[in-house]
């Protein structure tokens, strides 16, 4: 059985990601039409798989809350 990891931050749904499926994690900007100008330093950490497809993502509020989040629940820093 593969490795699993719980990626959703609101506790009322369960969203597990399998790690096995998970080749890269990447910093980009959070990008929505909806946002505001002071949301420029929110980020998304996408999980990819091997082909590059995103199979997930986590919204987070900047890249410090993502590094630590990926440091905590993945146990790697990311460069």
């Amino acid at each position: 059985m593969g490795r699993f990891v719980r990626i959703d931050k609101d506790k009322q749904k369960a969203v597990l990601l399998n790690l096995d499926l998970v080749a890269t994690v990447e910093l980009a900007p959070h990008s929505d039409l909806l946002s505001s100008n002071s949301d420029e330093r929110r980020v998304n950490a996408n999980f990819l798989a091997a082909d590059k497809t995103v199979i997930a993502s986590l919204h987070f509020d900047d890249a410090a809350e993502a590094h630590a989040w990926v440091a905590a629940n993945l146990g790697v820093q990311m460069g």
